[in-house]
């Protein structure tokens, strides 16, 4: 019983640690697009508008 449960343990702290990894690569990514999408923008004499949306790590970005 206490091996089924230290299996257990172990697989959800790899779950989890698996879930933090792909979130914070999403954040990091997100970060990335919106920064070249705004160099760009501004490059091209516009204004960036960004609304980013933190509860499902997406955004919208128009260059006005």
């Amino acid at each position: 019983m206490k091996l089924n449960r230290k299996i257990g343990m172990a697989l959800c702290a790899l779950v989890l640690l698996a879930a933090v990894f792909l979130v914070g690569t999403q954040s990091y990514f997100n970060n990335k697009e919106i920064s070249l999408a705004s160099d760009r923008c501004s490059e091209l004499g516009g204004a960036p508008k960004v609304e980013r949306n933190l509860l499902s790590l997406s955004y919208t970005f128009s260059c006005e």
